[in-house]
């Protein structure tokens, strides 16, 4: 019988660089999304005036917690693909 940690830390690897590239597309993508929506309802609110700022603020703080919700979401999402698919790599059982 050969050894093949070789190729299981290949394996491992080729897993977390696809991981990280998948996380960081994840950050750029909601900074992207999420950057340019803040942007706009903050000069509707305090620079065209068209939303009354006492109100404003509110949805300012709604839609920056709706944002963390949604990423932190995205990211223990992502986090457990990167775990079964590690375990996977590794020939482990995808059932703990």
């Amino acid at each position: 019988m050969s050894y093949t940690g070789d190729s299981i830390d290949a394996r491992v690897q080729a897993v977390e660089a696809h991981f990280r590239a998948r996380q960081t597309r994840l950050f750029l993508g909601f900074a992207l999304v999420e950057g340019p929506v803040l942007l706009i309802l903050a000069v509707a609110i305090y620079g065209f005036e068209v939303i009354d700022p006492d109100f404003g603020l509110w949805l300012l703080v709604a839609v920056a917690l709706v944002g963390g919700f949604l990423m932190s979401a995205l990211l223990v999402r992502q986090m457990q693909a990167r775990t079964q698919a590690v375990a996977q790599a590794k020939g482990e059982n995808p059932l703990f």
